[in-house]
């Protein structure tokens, strides 16, 4: 299983109650009549600011024209061998000429996981492909996919075996029998995703909709040359919003849900962003919220913004049993976005005369 995965039975999801806002009303029919379905990939406290990692559909889809992203994620450093995820992404915008209300967008994902005593790591590079359509003033609709190249690796040196047990002690230096023919193995993926936006033309407001399905062809990793493990279809969907609630305040809410054979994963929380600043080009906000992730972890989280940057930090409360091992210290994650915003040539240039 990846490193990070940290996904439920689905007994557990029962203990969750329907949110009364009517505005979730569709999400939360979503779950119900989709919620048998299965999660065991990489998985972010910070979803919400890792775009390419939850949808490809989400790609180029932000208020500016270049987007860099990246994420650290660090748990259980109270156990022996802590578990580390690193996530780094980019991506941008363009449009074809003649193009007045749809776009393009295009990015590059990089993923690395690693855990346990052999080093277990898994390696992703994506790119990913998005093409928006503007239906109205306030809502656009996003298709997007991605073609994923992956590796999957351990290193047998790291491992102790019962024969290099003498009778008395254990000594390393005794060899082990054991043959690895092959440590490492590759594989190619693919996802699609589709993702709803509705922004506001006259408040802060936005929200994001969207599923995605992951490994469509379901790839399989061989260390073994008559044996391999096949990534079974991944689904996840989500919702992302921001309401403003007054002139410097906005309510922020996000929960998604992953399903992958018998695993899940079921997030969410709120929180409340205040604005110290709101001039163009001089912004200054900060952010604080509560998140509960099913049957694991209360989050905690913080975040800062200024100007083009966002800077998101969490730490994971662990609630499941794994806690008598862990004094209840989940873990730290921190995300980091940059927007670059380019200055757009006037669509009709007037020549003024030269005296």
């Amino acid at each position: 299983m990846p490193a990070n995965t940290r996904l439920f039975p689905h007994h557990l999801l029962s203990k969750l109650r329907a949110c009364a806002v009517p505005l979730f009303t569709f999400y939360i029919l979503h779950f119900t009549f989709f919620g048998f379905l299965s999660a065991q990939d990489l998985h972010f406290s910070q979803f919400y600011n890792n775009p390419l990692n939850l949808n490809p559909a989400l790609t180029g889809v932000f208020s500016g024209d270049q987007r860099f992203s990246g994420a650290y994620r660090s748990q259980w450093a109270s156990v022996p061998i802590p578990y580390l995820t690193f996530s780094a992404s980019y991506d941008q915008k363009f449009a074809l000429p003649g193009m007045r209300n749809s776009r393009f967008g295009g990015g590059l994902l990089f993923n690395y996981d690693r855990a346990g005593d052999a080093g277990l790591n898994w390696m992703q590079l994506g790119l990913n492909l998005a093409y928006t359509q503007k239906l109205s003033d306030n809502i656009f609709l996003t298709a997007g996919a991605q073609a994923q190249a992956g590796q999957r690796a351990f290193d047998p040196q790291r491992l102790y075996f019962d024969e290099q047990y003498n009778g008395d002690i254990f000594d390393p230096g005794l060899p082990n029998f054991e043959s690895f023919l092959q440590t490492a193995a590759g594989y190619v993926d693919y996802s699609a995703g589709i993702n709803g936006l509705f922004q506001s033309s006259l408040t802060r407001t936005s929200v994001h909709v969207g599923a995605a399905y992951r490994h469509i062809n379901q790839p399989e990793i061989r260390f073994y040359s008559n044996s391999g493990l096949s990534l079974a279809p991944l689904t996840s969907t989500y919702l992302i919003a921001a309401v403003q609630v007054g002139p410097a305040v906005d309510w922020t809410f996000a929960s998604a849900a992953q399903f992958q054979g018998p695993y899940r994963e079921f997030v969410s929380g709120t929180g409340v962003r205040y604005y110290l600043a709101q001039e163009p080009g001089r912004s200054l906000a900060l952010g604080a919220g509560a998140a509960y992730r099913v049957g694991d972890a209360m989050i905690a989280h913080l975040e800062l913004y200024v100007q083009n940057w966002r800077f998101g930090m969490s730490y994971d409360i662990n609630t499941s049993p794994f806690r008598m091992a862990t004094m209840r210290n989940g873990g730290p994650e921190i995300t980091l976005q940059y927007i670059i915003h380019k200055v757009q040539a006037p669509e009709i240039f007037k020549a003024c005369p030269i005296f």
